[in-house]
C-alpha cells in the first residue's frame, strides 16, 4: 500500500463530483485537506470548488502517479485502457469501482492496482 501513498504524488480522481454527498467529492476534498496533490477528472465540470477539473486523463497538465477510480465498474474498463495507453501504472479502485472482470483486465494490462480499500481511511494518519 505504501507504494500508492506519498505526499509527493499527484492523484487523478476519476469520477470527481461537485455533489458534496458523493464520494467523488469527499475523496477529492479529503486528500486536498490532508495536503495531497489531487486533481479532479470529470468531463461534466470545469472546476470543483475552485480546483481545475479535467475532462480526461489525456488533458492533465502533469502525469499522475496514482489514478483513483470512483465510478461504476462498467466505466472502469475505459479507465484501465486509458491508463495502459498512457503508461500509468497505479490505479486505486475505491470500493464499488471494480468487479472481478475489471480486476482481471487491469491485471492483464500489467497495472499495479489497489482494490477494496478506501484512500480516505488509509491516509487518515498522514495529514499535516
Amino acid at each position: 500500500m505504501s507504494s500508492f501513498i506519498d505526499k509527493d504524488y499527484l492523484y487523478a480522481i476519476i469520477g470527481a463530483s461537485k455533489k458534496k454527498n458523493k464520494f467523488g467529492y469527499k475523496v477529492l476534498m479529503d486528500l486536498a485537506q490532508k495536503g495531497f496533490r489531487a486533481v479532479p477528472v470529470n468531463p461534466k465540470y470545469e472546476d470543483i470548488d475552485g480546483i481545475k477539473c479535467y475532462a480526461s486523463l489525456l488533458e492533465l497538465d502533469d502525469r499522475p502517479d496514482v489514478v483513483i477510480v470512483i465510478t461504476q465498474p462498467e466505466i472502469s474498463f475505459k479507465i484501465i485502457e486509458e491508463c495502459a495507453n498512457l503508461d500509468l501504472e497505479k490505479i486505486w479502485f475505491q470500493p464499488g469501482a471494480a468487479d472481478e472482470a475489471v480486476i482481471k483486465l487491469a491485471q492483464e494490462r500489467g497495472l499495479n492496482i489497489m482494490v477494496d480499500q478506501c484512500i480516505m481511511k488509509e491516509t487518515d494518519n498522514l495529514g499535516e
